[in-house]
């Protein structure tokens, strides 16, 4: 007997049971029809199920000592052994498990249910890695153990030279099936050898592919990868970016509210403005022509130093109307206060009938007191125009540059546009402001403050729509990572 040298178990008992015989003929297309060609083609007649069926007795009188010497010869060989002991099933139970199969051999019935509990033994066979070899070469023993039974029971009623006769028959017929099962063996494990090898190329195209889509998808996913990254961050920069312009248009938008209420002061210069304008239309005039040199290289320094001079005029604006309302509402504060103080006497003098406009004289005076706190807010305010106008100058002095080409030309009329600049200095912030009639200012002002809120609302709703963007992008991002990840371990597992 063979050293058996117990493995690890290959098939456990949940496994077993969950091999189903039906599954298995179903998905090889063993059905009814099929195994009524089969028969036919082996020429397996419903004589020969009769004829095993009145063998049924025999099976059940040889079952016991033929399984007995099956497994003796199989626990006589290394490679058996090492298979029966990777199951889960000692050798007893295998043993009536055996039994049970001589037996059904004489059942007589050979249909769908015979034939499903062929393919479960089949199946778990090849979950124990018993190949063909040990398979059909083990039958043997049941062929010569059956085929002897088969002889003694007929030579009861022979003579011995028939008995002899029989004898060598059965040697003959022994021998053939001997050799029978050597070659169909061979046939088996070609045939498997061939799948095998079909399996294998197939196996290596899958693989040489998937090395194929790793490489062509590396560079794609990596370019992706990054692109994903940039837009993120630039979408991270814009929003932000938007954040504080939201924040600024909202200061703009207070400062048009406050410049509307201002227009109307403005109309009360523009006859001293239109009185210096003339005198300084006659010298401009007399400066025209030498300007008309200087205006080709002044329209290109004009888109650059337009942007500025707006950023001026509009902080200078914000200025002038702060300073204004800060004096007028210290001023208010001033006088509401003296006249709380004053209230505060006279309610004083007037005694207990005087209460209540003691009280009136006290909220009165506290009220002052937040006119004035808020007149300091303002002037806050003013200070930050005031960093904004010290921006504005340094944005003008990118535009330096640009004004030294035309100094040149522009030199030619500085004699001339002296006496102009000193005539129109003390006009300027009010030309500005008059440029166009007041009720169109007051109705651009309107308009203007009506497209800020709108833009306010734009950027609020871009700002969101970029948030969503680089969401996507974070999702996009680890997705392509995921890709990129799944189709490396693709390659990996395949050439494992």
């Amino acid at each position: 007997m063979a050293k058996s040298n117990k493995s690890e178990i290959k098939v456990s008992e949940t496994e077993r049971r969950g091999v189903d015989g039906r599954q298995l003929t179903d998905r090889l297309g063993i059905d009814g029809e099929e195994i009524n060609w089969r028969k036919e083609f082996t020429q397996f007649t419903d004589e020969d199920a009769a004829r095993l069926a009145e063998m049924d007795e025999l099976f059940e009188e040889i079952a016991p000592e033929l399984v007995d010497e099956f497994y003796d010869h199989l626990q006589a060989h290394n490679e058996t052994v090492a298979i029966m002991d990777s199951s889960s099933k000692p050798i007893e139970a295998l043993k009536r498990t055996q039994r049970q199969y001589l037996l059904e051999l004489g059942a007589g019935d050979y249909d769908q249910d015979y034939f499903d509990g062929r393919a479960r033994i089949g199946k778990l066979h090849d979950m124990l890695d018993l190949g063909p070899k040990i398979y059909l070469g083990a039958y043997s023993i049941y062929y010569v153990g059956i085929a002897e039974a088969l002889t003694a029971d007929l030579k009861s009623d022979l003579d011995n030279e028939a008995s002899e006769a029989l004898d060598t028959l059965v040697d003959r017929m022994l021998s053939v099936q001997k050799l029978l099962n050597l070659d169909q063996q061979v046939a088996m494990e070609t045939y498997l050898d061939s799948y095998s090898q079909d399996i294998e190329k197939t196996v290596e195209r899958q693989e040489e592919l998937m090395r194929q889509v790793e490489d062509e998808l590396a560079t794609p996913i990596d370019e992706l990868s990054d692109a994903a990254e940039d837009v993120t961050e630039s979408a991270t920069v814009v929003s932000d970016s938007i954040n504080q312009q939201t924040d600024q248009i909202d200061q703009v938008a207070g400062e048009v509210a406050t410049m509307s209420a201002t227009i109307e002061e403005i109309a009360s210069t523009a006859t001293q403005v239109s009185e210096t304008s003339e005198r300084a239309e006659d010298l401009a005039q007399e400066g025209s022509e030498s300007a008309r040199d200087a205006l080709g290289a002044m329209e290109d320094i004009e888109a650059a130093v337009e942007e500025v001079a707006t950023d001026v005029d509009s902080l200078q604006g914000r200025m002038d109307q702060v300073s204004e309302v800060t004096t007028v509402i210290n001023e208010i504060a001033d006088q509401t206060n003296m006249l709380a103080l004053n209230a505060s006497i006279e309610a004083a003098r007037a005694g207990e009938a005087g209460e209540g406009f003691a009280v009136v004289a006290d909220e009165i005076k506290s009220l002052a007191s937040e006119t004035k706190e808020n007149a300091g807010e303002i002037e806050e305010t003013v200070t930050q125009v005031q960093a904004d106008t010290d921006e504005t100058v340094e944005s003008l002095a990118e535009t330096t540059e640009q004004v030294a080409e035309g100094m040149e030309e522009v030199g030619k009329t500085m004699e001339n546009l002296d006496e102009i600049l000193a005539a129109v200095r003390d006009a300027t912030d009010g030309i500005q402001e008059v440029a166009n009639a007041t009720d169109d200012q007051a109705a651009t002002t309107e308009e203007v403050a009506s497209m800020v809120d709108s833009l306010v609302d734009d950027l609020d709703e871009m700002a969101g729509e970029i948030e969503t963007i680089a969401a996507a992008n974070e999702q996009q991002t680890s997705q392509i990572q995921e890709i990129a990840t799944t189709a490396a371990r693709l390659t990996e597992d395949d050439s494992q």
